[in-house]
């Protein structure tokens, strides 16, 4: 192999470390103008400096020198980035005032592919095939997949689901999430052949255990779309956000269940339905308001008539939860980051593939914090790459 295409390699490699000349300059103990020549193929590399290099942004010296490593490492991850078709025109809803936080969304899942590739977490390809074959996309099907769903999942067709996010976690769904400027805009979905899904939420959503539910119907059926925004009220252009509303509210407010607590309640009321009502069950379902009430009004549901509809969309939840003497249920807040994204950081940090630096960066947290986490992991802080390096060269020379 020639230079000039070693040095086309590591920039590409440093590129996708999101690592810039003068950070790998001081790494590797050389000057700027040096890393420039290297990269231009001017410049030779010695074996030490190429496997300081590999080391730093966790790829394996043969990546750099053998011709079906560098193919593979690259094209299965970062090829099928399916974070741009959230910017298409097409896309669901109107997402430029919240451009920054989907740019975060697409670093996130970038650095998620970095780490994977580093501790050599690359799943098996995943497939883009539905989990379930709907032909056409209505309420009936919609009822069908949720019900099929639960039974998969154990849960029992009578049992609420409050929590969401423990079922995109056990799937194998990484969310990530963020505050958002956009009203309309509830989430978004992305699913790449090699990692699989991600989501991305808005995290002071009062309505996000549905959101979750819209979301995990995309990750379930809509893969081959690659990347959705989602509106979770609203009227939609695609019918995919139509068949995610109607999936997640079969599947978080199943008649099977919603019935029978009704019945409870009508039992104290002489079996009036009243806003009260509404909203008693809205918590004991974990949704909001406006989302039982919705359902409850469903035609295919038909337990209010659109004259009660219209007269209880009039109240303020707020004031319900007062007259009932409630209040909602504690939020734990979201994390930024799933689990899974955070240990890999912190692992990477401690086999000394990233600094310090990396590492705040990757949690987009100052160092000092950073540090902070550190220590209260017990992990040995400041293990940089270059001094394992230096301990394996001891190693060998002695």
């Amino acid at each position: 192999m020639d230079y000039a295409e070693l040095g086309s390699r590591i920039r590409l490699a440093r590129e996708d470390a999101l690592l810039s000349q003068d950070a790998v300059a001081q790494h590797l103990g050389l000057s700027r103008s040096a890393v420039s020549l290297i990269e231009g193929g001017k410049r030779k590399v010695d074996s030490l400096e190429l496997q300081k290099f590999a080391r730093l942004v966790g790829k394996s010296v043969l990546f750099f020198l053998d011709e079906e490593s560098m193919s593979v490492e690259t094209s299965d991850v970062f090829e099928d980035d399916p974070t741009p078709i959230l910017f298409n025109a097409n896309q669901v809803v109107d997402i430029s005032p919240d451009r920054d936080q989907i740019e975060r969304f697409r670093k996130f899942y970038r650095n998620f592919a970095n780490l994977a590739q580093t501790l050599n977490r690359i799943p098996s390809p995943c497939s883009t095939e539905p989990l379930y074959n709907i032909y056409k996309p209505t309420p009936a099907a919609a009822k069908w997949m949720a019900g099929k769903e639960r039974a998969r999942l154990g849960l029992r067709s009578c049992t609420p689901v409050r929590d969401m996010l423990s079922i995109l976690e056990s799937e194998g769904v990484r969310v990530m999430s963020l505050p958002f400027k956009t009203p309309t805009l509830g989430g978004c979905f992305i699913f790449s052949p090699s990692l699989g899904s991600f989501v991305l939420v808005n995290n002071s959503a009062n309505n996000l255990n549905f959101v979750l539910a819209h979301e995990y119907c995309h990750h379930l059926i809509h893969r081959q779309h690659k990347g959705i925004t989602c509106n979770p009220s609203g009227n939609y252009r695609k019918p995919e956000e139509y068949f995610a509303q109607w999936f997640a509210a079969n599947f978080l407010m199943p008649e099977e269940a919603l019935v029978p607590r009704l019945m409870t309640y009508l039992e104290k009321s002489d079996g009036i339905i009243t806003a009260e009502i509404v909203m008693y069950l809205a918590l004991d379902f974990g949704v909001s308001y406006t989302a039982m009430l919705y359902r409850m009004a469903d035609k295919g549901v038909g337990l209010i008539e659109q004259k009660s509809y219209k007269q209880f969309c009039q109240e303020k939840p707020g004031k319900l939860l007062a007259r009932i003497e409630r209040s909602l249920p504690p939020f734990d807040e979201l994390k930024q980051f799933p689990q899974e994204y955070t240990e890999m950081a912190f692992e990477a940090y401690c086999l000394g593939y990233i600094s310090l630096n990396k590492l705040a960066e990757l949690l987009e947290i100052p160092v000092e914090e950073a540090k902070v986490q550190v220590e209260a992991r017990n992990a040995p802080l400041d293990l940089g790459v270059s001094g394992e390096l230096e301990l394996l060269n001891d190693i060998e020379n002695a």
